[in-house]
């Protein structure tokens, strides 16, 4: 054993033994600051209201003590058993000053300073008679903790809200939307309520042309000596304060556009030369790199316009969204006493662009290998701000873990798309004036993907749709046309399975529209919890089927001589994440999948059939191997290289994400679920959807590390199978066989996945 490996040895185990004693590394008279107890002492205060005091008040107490992991504070126990290191660098430098955090001590802590500041938050959310008391208590083990008593007394409550009006236009339009005041009347007095109430009025004031009022041009006078615990609020502008130009509306005049400005060499920011006139806009391109017309449907500020920050807001999303410029801003500049003209500068990215990308990766069937692309887009194909991209990708992957070995497999793709930045629905013509674009696109996409020795899977994609957001956490993709053509060549062995295992084949015709809506309300928000939603409607051959009366058993239809797939497939995947602290969060998925072939099928096509088992699914599992139902691969070693695929599965999932150290985080996992079929497949016995499907599921649990680099994640999980639903009831839970000790059982049940990104 090495040095290095010696120290970190000890150190492993210093830091364990001494978790619970940290203190007594601490000089004499010192004591640790374990952090602040608040206790609120009266009972006019629900207990709704003290636990959102305790919290806001235990906030502002500085300095924080000591940082914890899983309950335990892991930097201090390292700093502690790192000792103090002679030398400037090494191993246990590294550890004290990188991996390790100081003691917090209780002498740095400032209680009249804190009282003070937990007094001023109360007055400021009302409670006016507020008062705080403080001491901190010193256990036998050196350890501190500082208790404030608080007193709060009534929280004073908003009696009635008064605009002070006079004749001025502008007082006009404060009066006039007072109605929607955020001073209501009983609410409690909250000085962050009155700052929202000025900038509401202020953004009121932006919508109606008053581009230069700023919301400290208002005053709100609060009378507290009506009694009965109430206040009288009245709003004024400050009308000494107010300079000239604040007091006028403005109009939009003239709109001048430069499509190609450079933020780097000479700049003239009213060159109008080269300006082209359309649709009230001036366009200034010397390179005629776009076509005008294009700014007409991105703009929605005209001129003659009223100036609404609303409007300029929205315009500005769309120029940034629509894709073509890294760099956009905008500028007023008096033209009168009553009108702006208008500036957009904007910076366009280079219109063609080759990239490369290469690495770790990990590809929907939830294989793990390395994969690399080459791409070619055109930012600007028929300057239109038309994207076009032509890609052209291939890479290896495996998962080796588990008593059965899957096969590698080795993929190469082909893909071209040509997005336009509208709705292109023939015979329509559709406006919006939403900050986020539609787009229009047409996706050709050949795929092969090859399965060592066993299975050659040829796929062509033809598909046309649209792409929008509703708003920032809702985005809608529909595809009324796609067509899907897949050729499945058995190869070996394999020839002589794909009869019985005819699931993994399919040779035929995927037609039919899909539409996905997606819900994120983690966008723009900043509580606790937040929810994730997506849902995948996923219809095929329906109409064609339906009038040809198909039917697989009775009266199978073919078109061009092949088959085609009659189905319908739903998929809704709801997610659920609860922040514990800035390092700690709790997150939970539970996912459902139900495919119904009818008609012309039996099952779905290969290509669109659910797995379990997985890096991103039943982590405790090889992937694609677990079902369907209670089928157990392992049990048929003359084709352990197939994949169990299924019409339904059910999934669920929880882990807490800690981050540990900077980039580093850890994460313990627990996941359950399985996969069914629609139909009875004598191949695969126990393989059907029944009512016992509950009893059918399998569990796994684990542990594993993320590496965050800001550009991407880096994830490793190791897990383990719990329930092993192929085995009798009454034994599938297999947690009692667990032997770590034994390398028969690490061989056949540790399955440890590298994998790219949160699996959800």
């Amino acid at each position: 054993m090495n040095a290095t490996t010696k120290i970190l040895s000890i150190l492993i185990c210093t830091a364990f033994f001494t978790a619970c004693s940290n203190s007594r590394h601490l000089h004499a008279g010192e004591s640790l600051f374990k952090g602040s107890k608040v206790n609120i002492d009266d009972n006019v205060v629900s207990k709704k209201d003290k636990k959102v005091l305790k919290s806001n008040l235990i906030a502002v107490v500085r300095p924080k003590p000591n940082s914890k992991t899983l309950g335990v504070r892991l930097k201090l126990t390292l700093y502690n058993a790192a000792g103090n290191p002679k030398k400037n660098k090494g191993l246990r430098r590294w550890i004290r000053e990188k991996l390790g955090e100081p003691p917090v001590l209780t002498s740095s802590v400032r209680l009249p300073a804190d009282k003070d500041l937990m007094v001023n938050l109360l007055q400021n959310m009302g409670y006016f008679n507020a008062g705080v008391s403080a001491r901190i208590d010193t256990n036998k083990r050196k350890k501190s903790t500082a208790v404030f008593d608080v007193v709060t007394g009534p929280q004073y409550t908003i009696k009635k809200a008064y605009f002070s009006k006079d004749s001025s236009l502008i007082s006009h339009y404060i009066d006039s939307t007072f109605a929607n005041t955020l001073l209501k009347d009983d609410a409690p007095y909250n000085l962050d309520l009155i700052k929202a109430e000025r900038n509401r009025i202020d953004q009121v004031l932006k919508n109606k042309g008053y581009f230069y009022f700023k919301p400290d041009y208002l005053i709100v006078v609060v009378d507290s000596s009506i009694g009965d615990h109430k206040v009288n609020m009245y709003v004024r502008l400050k009308k000494k304060d107010i300079p000239e130009e604040a007091k006028n509306a403005y109009s939009i005049g003239d709109i001048f556009i430069y499509d190609n400005y450079k933020l780097r060499g000479k700049k003239n920011d009213t060159d109008k030369s080269a300006k082209i006139a359309i649709d009230n806009y001036y366009v200034i391109d010397n390179k005629n790199a776009f076509k005008p017309a294009l700014f007409s449907r991105l703009i929605i500020v005209e001129k003659g316009d009223i100036y609404n920050v609303d409007d300029q807001n929205i315009t500005l999303s769309r120029l940034v969204n629509v894709g073509n410029f890294k760099f956009v801003k905008s500028r007023f500049e008096p033209a009168s006493d009553s009108l702006l003209d208008l500036y957009y500068y904007l910076t366009p990215f280079p219109r063609k662009a080759v990239s490369f990308q290469a690495g770790v990766q990990s590809q929907n069937d939830d294989r793990d290998g390395i994969d690399g692309s080459i791409s070619f887009r055109n930012r600007n194909a028929f300057k239109g701000a038309e994207q076009f991209l032509v890609k052209i990708s291939g890479g290896f992957d495996a998962q080796y873990s588990g008593p059965v070995r899957e096969p590698n497999i080795y993929n190469l793709g082909a893909e071209a798309s040509l997005s336009f930045p509208r709705f292109e629905v023939p015979f329509i013509n559709i406006q919006t004036d939403s900050r986020f674009l539609p787009h229009s696109i047409i996706k050709l996409k050949y795929n092969f993907e090859s399965e060592s020795d066993l299975l050659r899977i040829n796929s062509y994609t033809a598909t046309y749709g649209y792409d929008w957001k509703q708003s920032a956490r809702i985005e809608h993709q529909f595809y009324p046309f796609n067509f899907t053509y897949v050729k499945t060549d058995t190869l070996g062995n394999a020839r002589d399975l794909s009869e019985l295992y005819g699931n993994l084949v399919f040779n035929g015709f995927i037609i039919g529209p899909t539409y996905e809506f997606t819900y994120n309300s983690q966008v723009g928000s900043t509580k606790t919890s937040s929810f994730y939603f997506d849902g995948l409607i996923d219809l095929a051959g329906n109409v064609m089927g339906q009038l040809e009366n198909a039917n697989y058993q009775k009266n199978p239809k073919t078109l061009l001589g092949s088959t085609y797939a009659e189905y319908i497939k739903l998929q809704p995947d709801f997610r659920y994440y609860l922040r514990l602290s800035p390092a700690a969060t709790i997150a939970s998925r539970l996912m459902a999948g139900v495919g119904i072939p009818y008609g012309n099928s039996s099952e779905l096509p290969n290509i669109k059939e659910f797995w379990a088992g997985g890096n991103s699914d039943l982590r405790g599992f090889p992937s694609r191997l677990v079902g369907p139902g209670t089928f157990n691969a392992y049990d048929h070693p003359e084709s352990s290289y197939i994949e169990t695929l299924g019409d339904l599965k059910l999934e669920s999932n929880i882990e807490l994400r800690q981050r540990i150290y900077k980039f580093i985080g850890l994460g313990l996992f627990a996941d359950a679920g399985n996969i069914w079929l629609y139909n009875n497949n004598p191949a695969l016995p126990g393989g059907a959807f029944t009512s016992d499907f509950y009893k059918q599921i399998a569990v796994d649990a684990g542990f594993g590390l993320r590496f965050d680099f800001k550009i991407l994640i880096l994830r490793l999980d190791l897990g383990i199978p719990l329930r092993e639903p192929w085995v009798s009831e009454n034994n599938s839970w297999v947690i009692n066989k667990i032997d770590f000790g034994s390398p028969n059982w690490r061989k056949n049940n540790m399955v440890i996945n590298i994998a790219i990104g949160y699996p959800f």
